[in-house]
């Protein structure tokens, strides 16, 4: 083909409104990333955004691996850390859906010798953050008083020393972001959906949404990742090793790409995997003891942006985000490999900028 005949199918193509459309948000997103990239010396980065039930774009930007020169592509599999609460969040709302899970249980029923002062606290409590549990992880108070690690200790260990520490508040009165309720929360839905963790994620999330994502720490060989994230070190680029052991799995660990969290929000358009009841179990916001409300729900950050629309979704690492606009049923999803970039504006950018120029609905889809 001639460069005029090109040129010509190109027009033809560019004339028909959906193409056209396609194009424009390639541009939109192509230049969002490009900025971030600049911005935060990211080596590579792969986007999703699905509307209304439809996959509306994908792609890939810059290296998946610097080392093999290894493009990103939409398909490239990134460890997305704390995003993998979201999928605990599911797993307990469906396990509450079909009756092994009572939300509201206290934790007495699932760890032994809970102090008095601790067992007003439930598995909704540790989902939200709103448990008031010291945390062992990273606690130099953990290793000085049982002479262990985080990660050589069991779970029970773990639960005993935070259950039997001094309160940081009561349940429910605030909110505080931590790993150890996380840590308790995977126990409890083993026993509660009667298998291992991954397994109930299996079964509940991955094989009803059709998606597919795998846990391990960087020693662990998964299928599609690159081995190497990256990290700044005074301001170079070097490697960043990304461990989370088993016991972690709840609060992050998990593994996927951009094609196959895309399929989770496909899933959750309308009511084909959960329904709207579900979904504002799922979502809503607890008020504190302040009476203001926490901007987390049940694995999920829940909020209101400046321009007044509501949000939910989570970050993870400093390198993946996913946000879902549940009233316009628009999702955007960003997985990066470089650790700690904090480029948290990079999906409401690329939202923003599409919606103002047209090319995303900014209308609630009917039967939402």
């Amino acid at each position: 083909m001639s460069n005029r005949q090109a040129c010509l199918v190109f027009l033809l193509l560019a004339s028909i409104p959906g193409i056209a459309v396609a194009a424009e948000l390639e541009d939109v997103v192509e230049d969002v990333v490009s900025r971030h990239m600049a911005d935060k010396q990211i080596p590579g980065i792969s986007v999703a955004v699905v509307q209304g039930g439809d996959l509306v774009f994908s792609a890939g930007y810059g290296q998946a691996s610097i080392e093999f020169g290894i493009p990103a592509t939409p398909g490239s599999v990134y460890p997305i850390s704390s995003v993998s609460k979201i999928f605990a969040g599911l797993l307990a709302v469906r396990l509450a859906e079909v009756g092994k899970l009572n939300l509201d249980a206290s934790v007495v029923n699932f760890f032994e010798e809970v102090p008095p002062d601790k067992q007003s606290i439930t598995v909704r409590n540790l989902l939200q953050h709103t448990h008031g549990l010291e945390d062992a992880y990273r606690s130099d108070a953990y290793r000085n008083d049982t002479g262990k690690s985080f990660e050589d200790s069991t779970v029970a260990e773990l639960a005993a020393w935070s259950l039997g520490r001094p309160a940081r508040f009561q349940s429910g009165e605030e909110w505080e972001y931590s790993l150890i309720g996380y840590v308790m929360l995977a126990r409890i839905l083993e026993l509660a959906g009667g298998a291992e963790y991954q397994a109930l994620l299996e079964r509940y999330v991955f094989e009803p949404t059709g998606m597919v994502a795998s846990f391990g720490g960087s020693e662990s060989v998964v299928a599609g990742r690159n081995p190497v994230l990256y990290e700044l070190v005074d301001g170079e680029v070097a490697g960043h090793v990304v461990d989370f052991p088993e016991k972690t799995y709840a609060a992050g660990g998990a593994n996927t790409s951009v094609l196959e969290l895309a399929k989770l929000f496909v899933a959750l358009s309308g009511n084909k995997y959960i329904n709207g009841v579900a979904k504002q179990e799922l979502w809503r916001r607890p008020a504190l003891g302040s009476g203001e409300l926490a901007n987390y729900s049940l694995g999920w950050f829940s909020y209101e942006t400046s321009r007044e629309r509501w949000v939910v979704g989570h970050e993870g690492g400093g390198a993946s985000w996913v946000i879902y606009y549940p009233d316009l049923d628009l999702a955007v999803i960003a997985l990066s490999n470089m650790s700690g970039a904090r480029a948290d504006s990079l999906p409401f950018d690329i939202a923003r900028e599409a919606m103002a120029n047209g090319l995303l609905n900014t209308e609630r889809p009917k039967g939402q």
